[in-house]
Protein backbone atom coordinates (compact mmCIF):
# COMPACT_ATOMS: atom_id res chain seq x y z
CA UNK A 1 0.00 0.00 0.00
CA UNK A 2 1.13 3.25 -0.93
CA UNK A 3 2.00 6.09 1.83
CA UNK A 4 -1.14 8.37 -0.20
CA UNK A 5 -3.58 4.97 -0.11
CA UNK A 6 -2.78 4.85 3.30
CA UNK A 7 -3.38 8.73 4.19
CA UNK A 8 -6.76 7.93 2.60
CA UNK A 9 -7.80 5.16 4.78
CA UNK A 10 -7.31 6.90 7.56
CA UNK A 11 -9.20 9.84 6.30
CA UNK A 12 -12.08 7.48 5.57
CA UNK A 13 -11.97 5.76 8.93
CA UNK A 14 -12.07 9.19 10.37
CA UNK A 15 -14.75 10.17 8.68
CA UNK A 16 -16.74 6.85 9.09
CA UNK A 17 -16.23 7.15 13.07
CA UNK A 18 -17.16 10.98 13.11
CA UNK A 19 -20.38 10.15 11.18
CA UNK A 20 -20.74 6.79 13.47
CA UNK A 21 -20.72 9.09 16.65
CA UNK A 22 -22.95 11.75 15.55
CA UNK A 23 -25.49 9.21 14.23
CA UNK A 24 -25.14 7.66 17.97
CA UNK A 25 -25.65 10.59 19.80
CA UNK A 26 -28.49 11.17 22.67
CA UNK A 27 -29.04 14.32 23.90
CA UNK A 28 -25.45 15.27 22.58
CA UNK A 29 -23.99 12.91 24.36
CA UNK A 30 -22.51 9.55 23.97
CA UNK A 31 -22.36 6.70 25.92
CA UNK A 32 -19.32 4.52 27.03
CA UNK A 33 -21.37 1.10 26.05
CA UNK A 34 -21.88 2.51 22.19
CA UNK A 35 -18.56 3.99 22.18
CA UNK A 36 -17.18 0.64 22.74
CA UNK A 37 -20.18 -0.62 20.07
CA UNK A 38 -18.90 1.82 17.53
CA UNK A 39 -15.11 0.19 18.13
CA UNK A 40 -16.18 -2.90 17.22
CA UNK A 41 -18.12 -2.33 14.72
CA UNK A 42 -15.63 -0.08 12.57
CA UNK A 43 -12.71 -1.83 13.68
CA UNK A 44 -10.79 0.70 15.68
CA UNK A 45 -10.15 0.65 18.94
CA UNK A 46 -11.83 2.44 21.65
CA UNK A 47 -8.91 5.26 22.33
CA UNK A 48 -9.72 6.34 18.87
CA UNK A 49 -13.30 6.93 19.73
CA UNK A 50 -12.08 8.53 22.44
CA UNK A 51 -9.80 10.82 20.62
CA UNK A 52 -12.80 11.63 18.13
CA UNK A 53 -15.03 12.43 20.40
CA UNK A 54 -12.63 15.14 21.59
CA UNK A 55 -12.15 16.07 18.40
CA UNK A 56 -15.90 16.54 17.52
CA UNK A 57 -16.11 18.05 21.36
CA UNK A 58 -18.51 15.74 22.57
CA UNK A 59 -18.71 14.47 25.76
CA UNK A 60 -19.16 11.08 27.51
CA UNK A 61 -21.74 9.48 29.40
CA UNK A 62 -22.54 6.30 31.06
CA UNK A 63 -19.27 4.87 31.90
CA UNK A 64 -19.66 1.04 32.73
CA UNK A 65 -17.70 0.75 35.74
CA UNK A 66 -19.08 3.61 37.24
CA UNK A 67 -16.58 6.41 37.16
CA UNK A 68 -18.07 9.07 35.12
CA UNK A 69 -22.07 9.85 34.32
CA UNK A 70 -23.87 7.29 35.96
CA UNK A 71 -25.25 6.90 39.32
CA UNK A 72 -22.21 6.42 41.72
CA UNK A 73 -22.12 4.32 44.55
CA UNK A 74 -22.76 6.55 47.71
CA UNK A 75 -20.99 6.16 50.83
CA UNK A 76 -24.46 4.29 52.09
CA UNK A 77 -24.42 2.05 49.16
CA UNK A 78 -20.92 0.85 49.74
CA UNK A 79 -21.14 0.32 53.39
CA UNK A 80 -23.81 -2.63 53.26
CA UNK A 81 -22.38 -3.87 49.60
CA UNK A 82 -21.59 -7.06 49.84
CA UNK A 83 -18.41 -8.23 47.82
CA UNK A 84 -17.19 -11.81 47.85
CA UNK A 85 -14.23 -12.71 48.51
CA UNK A 86 -13.25 -13.97 45.11
CA UNK A 87 -13.93 -10.61 43.30
CA UNK A 88 -11.96 -8.42 45.86
CA UNK A 89 -8.79 -11.22 45.78
CA UNK A 90 -9.24 -11.19 42.19
CA UNK A 91 -9.17 -6.88 41.88
CA UNK A 92 -6.42 -6.65 44.58
CA UNK A 93 -4.37 -9.32 42.29
CA UNK A 94 -5.22 -7.24 39.24
CA UNK A 95 -3.50 -4.07 40.26
CA UNK A 96 -0.76 -1.93 38.52
CA UNK A 97 1.07 0.14 40.75
CA UNK A 98 -1.68 0.17 43.30
CA UNK A 99 -4.56 0.98 40.78
CA UNK A 100 -6.92 -1.05 38.68
CA UNK A 101 -6.59 0.02 34.75
CA UNK A 102 -10.16 -0.08 33.34
CA UNK A 103 -9.01 -2.89 30.16
CA UNK A 104 -8.10 -5.09 33.54
CA UNK A 105 -11.25 -4.12 35.33
CA UNK A 106 -13.77 -4.93 32.32
CA UNK A 107 -11.42 -8.81 31.95
CA UNK A 108 -12.52 -9.21 35.90
CA UNK A 109 -16.14 -8.83 35.30
CA UNK A 110 -16.01 -10.97 32.65
CA UNK A 111 -13.75 -13.54 33.97
CA UNK A 112 -15.90 -13.25 37.05
CA UNK A 113 -19.38 -13.02 35.30
CA UNK A 114 -20.32 -10.07 36.77
CA UNK A 115 -21.26 -7.04 35.92
CA UNK A 116 -18.47 -3.88 35.03
CA UNK A 117 -20.45 -1.92 37.28
CA UNK A 118 -20.24 -4.26 40.00
CA UNK A 119 -16.46 -4.77 39.81
CA UNK A 120 -16.37 -0.81 39.80
CA UNK A 121 -18.02 -0.65 42.84
CA UNK A 122 -16.23 -3.33 44.68
CA UNK A 123 -13.27 -1.67 43.68
CA UNK A 124 -14.56 1.78 45.52
CA UNK A 125 -15.37 -0.56 48.82
CA UNK A 126 -12.06 -1.80 48.27
CA UNK A 127 -10.67 2.03 47.87
CA UNK A 128 -8.86 1.24 44.66
CA UNK A 129 -9.02 3.69 41.62
CA UNK A 130 -9.43 2.64 38.43
CA UNK A 131 -7.05 4.26 36.16
CA UNK A 132 -6.22 4.51 32.13
CA UNK A 133 -10.13 4.90 30.65
CA UNK A 134 -10.14 2.78 27.53
CA UNK A 135 -11.47 5.94 25.77
CA UNK A 136 -9.72 8.05 27.29
CA UNK A 137 -11.88 10.16 29.69
CA UNK A 138 -9.27 9.39 33.09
Amino acid sequence: MTEKAFASDIVETDKRLGDEIKASLVDGYLTCPVAFKIAKKLGVTPAQVGDMTNKQKVRLIGCQLGCFGVKKATHEDIVNLQVSQTLADEIKASLVDGYVPCAVAFEVARKHSVTRKDVGDAATKLKIHIVQCQLGCF
